[in-house]
């Protein structure tokens, strides 16, 4: 005999509406799910977008593994919502949300953007967490709350860096009454919505933007910090010339590309669900190469603040160039050197340098693999272009044996230009002013 449990006997569909609180069927689900991956996807582009004006590297390196965190969080999500609906695209939630995602980062300052995304939407998102967890079954939603109870923690640690970023930034009583008309609009802008799940009483003025010019997402000036020792390197600091320490050097100034890149994840609007995950990672692996080679340098007795790192103040503008460019030549061609500079670094007994070339030995290789399968994508969806990587990888050396040529390297160019391999230019430009036989 079945037992029937009153619940199943509601016939009231006002009442049936009320469990919604306390019961999510698989169509709820898959509605709050799909807001969720929208939420987290546009936060890491939202995110790579104020990158740039992060002043402190530290800074720079945190939001770009919180962008990636973004978007792992959507990945998980979205690939649940497929379970349960049979399909993984992803819809725009409602035209206000749509709106309140562009309109609430466009802050007047970086800590303003801070205080309003992390303060306020962050911890909106967070709050809609907690209240959907006491909905989902332990059985029937398992999956689903091993996916929340997997992101809450790293949601929460988001939101506590925040926090303690505005707690200090506040002393200066100008960033005070900045941040503070940025928190007022985000939440007053929340509360028209109805929150970020838009279930809440909401109010029915959307309020106006407190600032007349936004600052970003995309300012059109990079922030860098008050101690960098500035210089524009044609080739690494006397110090680091003649050794293997060069190498350290170099992987400290990868910091250098984090923020054209957030440029480049930002900027491209239209790119695979996919894309993004793979860059969100690309850009964090970046960021984390650039602490590999500060900790090591230090850990050699130099102190960053002394050493001169190339660093640029404008934005990129040719978002598809700069991607190709870094991952079919800067990230291509550099293996080789690497892992000669690995062999060296462990045949001398320095095992923390060797680890330190092995790890990015490692994620190169995703990266030129990422390149290989979006450089053409993006050519397609975005230029118009249909060549295959091939053909693509033709015209970026071509274009590159030019620039080579107008810079008037002429050791690096023969009479085979035109049809040089990609393997034969990486070993032209890999192995200049390299020694691998001094520490």
């Amino acid at each position: 005999m079945t037992i029937q449990f009153e619940i199943e006997r509601f016939e009231s569909e006002s009442v049936q509406n009320s469990l919604g609180e306390y019961w999510m069927r698989a169509p709820e689900q898959i509605q709050l799910l799909n807001r969720f991956v929208f939420l987290d996807w546009a936060s890491a582009r939202v995110l790579a977008g104020w990158v740039p004006a992060a002043e402190e590297f530290e800074w720079k390196c945190k939001m770009s593994r919180f962008l990636w965190q973004d978007m792992k969080n959507a990945e998980k999500l979205r690939a649940r919502k497929e379970e349960l609906s049979g399909n993984a695209k992803v819809f725009i939630p409602s035209e206000k949300l749509k709106l309140f995602v562009q309109e609430v980062p466009a802050a007047d300052g970086f800590f303003a953007f801070i205080a309003g995304w992390f303060l306020e939407v962050k911890k909106g998102v967070i709050d809609a967490y907690e209240r959907y967890l006491e909905a989902l079954d332990p059985i029937f939603d398992a999956p689903t709350l091993e996916i929340f109870e997997d992101i809450l923690p790293k949601k929460r640690k988001q939101l506590a860096w925040g926090q303690r970023l505005i707690h200090d930034t506040v002393k200066d009583p100008k960033m005070l009454e900045s941040v503070g008309r940025w928190r007022k609009y985000t939440r007053q802008y929340l509360l028209y919505l109805g929150g970020i799940d838009e279930r809440q009483p909401s109010s029915s003025n959307k309020p106006a933007s407190p600032i007349f010019e936004p600052y970003g997402p995309a300012p059109v000036k990079r922030s860098k910090p008050k101690w960098l020792k500035h210089a524009e390197l044609v080739e690494a600091p006397e110090q680091f010339r003649d050794n293997l320490k060069i190498f350290m050097w170099h992987y400290a100034t990868e910091i250098q590309v984090v923020d054209p890149m957030c440029y480049v994840f930002y900027g491209v609007d239209d790119m695979p669900f996919e894309f993004y995950v793979d860059f969100s990672r690309h850009i964090w692996d970046e960021s984390r190469h650039h602490q590999m080679g500060a900790r090591r340098l230090q850990q050699m007795g130099y102190d960053l603040r002394d050493i001169p790192l190339p660093y640029q103040d404008d934005p990129i503008k040719l978002l598809e160039e700069y991607y190709e460019d870094l991952t079919m030549i800067g990230e291509s061609c550099s293996f080789t050197r690497k892992k000669k500079s690995m062999e060296a670094y462990y045949a001398k007994g320095d095992i923390l340098s060797g680890m330190t070339a092995e790890i990015d030995i490692v994620d190169e290789r995703s990266h030129v693999k990422f390149g290989k399968k979006w450089v053409p994508v993006m050519h397609s969806q975005r230029l118009g272009d249909d060549s295959n990587l091939d053909d693509i990888v033709r015209g970026i050396l071509d274009r590159w044996m030019n620039k080579i040529k107008e810079a008037g390297l002429t050791e690096l160019t023969g009479p085979e230009d035109k049809s040089i391999s990609h393997f034969a230019f990486c070993g032209k430009v890999e192995f200049r002013n390299l020694n691998f036989d001094k520490l």
